[in-house]
């Protein structure tokens, strides 16, 4: 039988007070709710993904920032750290406008949902991770999905302008919404959640 890790069971609780801050759309802390709720009863069928990317060696340096930190952005900084061996890590390689090469300059890390950490399929927890002067492409999915910003970045939903939801904020994506994100002169970090 499945028994989860004290260290994933510790990101969790870090995650789920994050994305509770008030800094958080109202639509996102509910998401999240929904995630954590379902987050208390462990699953993993054992399916990992062992790649790693190029992007993967950008972590250590966009965890540095906070891992002296002591609010919880320190605490997710270094749980992040603590589980980065057992991460699963893919890649999004569909989706339009992204950057020309930003296949190689970003990689989400997913800590439980399909091939991660803890590997299921009713829900995703992870982050993206970008090189600075990356644009992730325009994509839509039909899960709403709610992102914590460890780091600065812009996002843009549907045809609105790019805004910063500044590090500690956060946003919501309603379902098959059309969003996106890209990184400044830094790289960009943010946490995810969604029900799958």
């Amino acid at each position: 039988m499945y028994q989860r890790h004290e260290n994933l069971e510790h990101f969790i609780r870090v995650a789920r007070t994050l994305f509770q801050a008030p800094a958080l759309p109202e639509a996102g802390r509910q998401t999240a709710v929904k995630v954590f709720e379902r987050l208390e009863q462990p699953s993993d069928d054992g399916k990992r993904n062992r790649a790693r990317y190029p992007a993967c060696d950008l972590l250590d340096a966009s965890l540095a920032p906070l891992l002296d930190d002591s609010t919880s952005l320190g605490d997710a900084a270094r749980a992040i750290k603590t589980l980065e061996p057992a991460i699963g890590w893919q890649r999004r390689t569909s989706g339009a406008n992204g950057s020309e090469d930003y296949v190689e300059k970003h990689v989400n890390g997913m800590i439980c949902g399909p091939g991660g950490m803890e590997s299921r399929y009713d829900l995703q927890l992870g982050f993206s991770l970008l090189a600075p002067h990356t644009r992730y492409p325009d994509h839509r999915h039909p899960p709403e999905e709610a992102y914590v910003l460890l780091s600065a970045g812009e996002f843009r939903q549907r045809d609105g302008d790019w805004f910063d939801p500044g590090i500690g904020g956060g946003l919501h994506n309603p379902p098959n919404s059309l969003h996106a994100m890209r990184s400044g002169t830094t790289a960009l970090l943010a946490l995810w959640c969604l029900l799958v």
